[in-house]
């Protein structure tokens, strides 16, 4: 009895799933990220098949944009599936699109973040090892909490490789309870846990170095980016992390 119960605890099965789904009516499909003080790029494309690698862009769009519930302007084309508008993003703006094509309407709405500083950044020269014992550094940013009030954060890394080129830099050995309540290895983050009047993020790092000098590397200059984002922007781009994920995967990790 016991051989038999364990045979059926530790059996399994393998199902052949297909790759082969039905075309589907193609839908309009709308991308923007509004910023304070920039005028609004709109992207208009179809939906695609799942294999699909590019969408098709739509060049004949009607695309609405609404500044706090008021009609502000018709977008131009402006070529590749992008329309832009000639009036700029404010602080605290709700926006609305209405794009339409071929008897579809697409809505999208966003609030506009209000710009924020942090306290303070520490940057830490030493912020560790990794296992093969490459030197990690480190940038400490400190946050004022808005309590009962769910804030959404990003801050990325670019080391300064000459004018007006930058080399994107990615984070490592996530230790920071706040980044690692995320789940995912982005330096995009909430005040979820935030606790009191201020809280601080611990993002480490690995740079390019620019050479060697008297028995110590010379780094390029480091590029700190902080700003603040919405619910929808957040989301996105956690969504945007998982898709490329999984799309280029070898199997389940």
């Amino acid at each position: 009895i016991i051989v038999a119960i364990l045979a059926i605890g530790f059996s399994s099965c393998r199902k052949v799933v297909t790759d082969k789904f039905p075309d589907y009516p193609q839908k309009i499909t709308v991308n923007s990220i509004a910023k304070a003080g920039e005028p609004l790029l709109v992207n208009v494309s179809l939906t695609g098949n799942i294999n699909d690698s590019t969408l098709a862009f739509v060049d004949n769009a009607a695309v609405n944009l609404y500044i706090n519930g008021t009609h502000a302007e018709t977008l131009s084309y402006e070529g590749d599936g992008y329309y832009v508008s000639t009036v700029v993003a404010n602080e605290n703006d709700s926006l609305e699109c209405v794009v339409a094509y071929n008897g579809d309407t697409a809505r999208c709405h966003c609030i506009v973040p209000q710009k924020e500083i942090p306290l303070g950044f520490e940057y830490i020269e030493s912020a560790g090892v990794d296992d093969s014992g490459e030197l990690m550094q480190g940038i400490v940013t400190t946050i004022r909490n808005i309590k009962n009030q769910r804030k959404y954060y990003e801050i990325k890394f670019y080391t300064i490789e000459g004018d007006d080129r930058y080399g994107g830099t990615f984070i490592t050995d996530i230790t920071d309870p706040i980044i690692k309540n995320e789940g995912l290895p982005l330096p995009l983050f909430s005040n979820e846990m935030a606790e009191g009047e201020q809280f601080s993020v611990n993002l480490k790092f690995f740079q390019a170095s620019q050479g060697w000098t008297n028995g110590k590397f010379i780094y390029n200059p480091i590029l700190v980016r902080f700003r603040a984002v919405d619910e929808n922007y957040y989301k996105f781009t956690r969504m945007h992390y998982l898709y490329y994920e999984g799309r280029y995967s070898e199997g389940i990790i």
